[in-house]
């Protein structure tokens, strides 16, 4: 199982050309009566696509969908179908779903998607080929795939969101931003009857995990349950204190003794920003502090916008639209207040400790038009750490220019990361063009773009295709130092 972000582009030489986004999430179940079955969602950001008139003069969206599973040379299922919007009083369609069920025998298959705005006829297909796993025991119980909800509730009237007596409408992103306090789950477990007989009492357990797959403190909790032949599991996990970083789902059957059954994970990425609004602390006495040695506020307010990379939302608001104009002692308290928050111990030393790496990105980083804060690799430098390692290739006739930066470990936490950014102005400065970071720039055309050196002209290049596949060991350079940068 794997969520997707996809979208259409346009040729870039078209300037009223949008881009149409959506985001396609997949899970395997099982049904006794049939076998298993993969569950494909899809789901359109309405304002990205164009709308027309019906005949009742309300406006709606649409996209053409085809859907192909084969093996080999032959095709095992194919679904073609039009996604529509809601009717709306408002030329910008809202955001909606669709979701397309295929049966399937356990194997290996590849799935082959393409997508296209049904109104605008100027838009690109999109094509995207992916292998799926469908694999189900024979014998002894099993979970389904793990399906994030973002709302559920019990049928009134089936429709193509029904799902064992719930209504659930799907949560189709793995990312899980500050707004978010609840993880809603749905799963299935099969076979609990045939293992332990009907109606007899058992228990599952769920909790959340980092992504060495250590249980979070706090987190687990035991249902009991009745065996059932398919027994839908829904629960909501609170993860209002978890912070930022790399985290798993788990789910565990366990028997009348306590053992474990059979186990299912999903991952998940948590953005946990403590949301605040500044206010200047007025207790404190800032005066034999670090920040009030700083008597020059417009050199204050410099120092205090190189903190930006590292800044929360409420801090950068407060820095670019309230300090830009304050006076040189809500400047002092400011910066003693930001340092504080981070250290409390010695606020100072982390102020130095940083600004050791501000001096740092400038002299590698700094441009005669930005500092090196500024730049998108300063910026990461200082939000995520140094990389393990750095890719440099400047020199290749067939590239842009272009950096791969690998983490190891981030500074917030996270787990084997990739940065790729490049140069078409060959100018000293490089542009963040992709990153697998939930909270950075995606362009799943990266490798096209990256190569379009080669072309006479880079906004030329189309950005359809299947260039977002992984293919580690395709003997292209520019893959494989993404893939394999150690």
């Amino acid at each position: 199982m794997r969520q997707i972000f996809l979208f259409f582009s346009f040729l870039l030489i078209a300037l009223n050309s949008l881009a149409v986004r959506v985001f396609i999430d997949h899970q395997s179940f099982y049904s006794p009566e049939t076998g298993p079955y993969l569950e494909v969602v899809f789901s359109f950001e309405g304002k990205s696509m164009k709308s027309i008139k019906n005949s009742e003069g309300l406006y709606v969206a649409q996209s053409k969908c085809n859907v192909i599973l084969s093996q080999g040379n032959k095709v095992i299922r194919f679904a073609k179908f039009t996604a529509s919007s809601t009717p709306n009083l408002l030329p910008t369609a809202p955001d909606f779903m669709s979701v397309e069920r295929f049966p399937l025998t356990d194997g290996t298959y590849q799935m082959e998607i393409e997508i296209t705005d049904a109104i605008d006829s100027s838009a690109a297909p999109l094509k995207h080929t992916e292998t799926i796993e469908i694999t189900h025991l024979s014998e002894g119980c099993f979970f389904s795939e793990i399906a994030f909800v973002s709302a559920f509730t019990s049928t009134i009237q089936e429709n193509a969101f029904s799902k064992a007596g719930y209504d659930l409408i799907p949560y189709v992103s793995n990312y899980y931003p500050s707004s978010l306090n609840g993880l809603i789950l749905y799963a299935e477990l099969y076979n609990s009857r045939k293992l332990l007989g009907k109606k007899i009492s058992f228990a599952y357990s769920i909790c959340i995990t980092d992504a060495l797959q250590n249980e979070v403190p706090n987190t687990k909790r035991i249902i009991r349950a009745e065996a059932e032949e398919v027994l839908p599991l829904i629960q909501t996990l609170d993860i209002s204190n978890l912070i930022s970083g790399d985290y798993k789902v788990k789910l565990e059957m366990l028997d009348r003794e306590g053992k474990v059954v059979c186990t299912q994970f999903r991952d998940f990425f948590r953005n946990k920003i403590l949301e605040s609004t500044y206010t200047p602390p007025t207790s404190i006495d800032i005066s034999n502090t670090f920040a009030a040695r700083y008597i020059k506020s417009d050199s204050l307010y410099a120092h205090i916008q190189s903190c930006l990379p590292i800044a929360e939302s409420v801090e950068r608001n407060t820095i670019n639209n309230i300090l830009s104009n304050a006076d040189l002692q809500t400047r002092q308290s400011f910066m003693y207040t930001f340092w504080y928050r981070r250290n409390s111990t010695n606020p100072e030393k982390a102020w130095n400790d940083y600004y050791q790496d501000v001096r740092a990105v400038q002299k590698e980083f700094g441009t005669k038009i930005k500092a090196g804060w500024q730049t998108d690799r300063g910026r990461v430098y200082l939000q995520y750490g140094k990389p393990s390692t750095r890719i440099i290739r400047n020199n290749n006739p067939n590239y842009w220019p272009f950096e791969i930066w690998h983490y190891y470990t981030t500074n917030t936490g996270l787990r084997d990361r990739r940065i790729l950014f490049y140069n078409t102005s060959l100018n000293y400065d490089m542009e963040l063009l992709h990153s697998d970071i939930p909270t950075e720039t995606k362009n799943y055309d990266w490798k096209n773009l990256v190569r379009s050196r080669q072309m006479s002209d880079p906004a030329s290049t189309g950005r359809i295709g299947n260039n977002q596949n992984r293919d580690p060991y395709s003997g292209d350079e520019l893959e494989d130092l993404w893939y394999n940068p150690h």
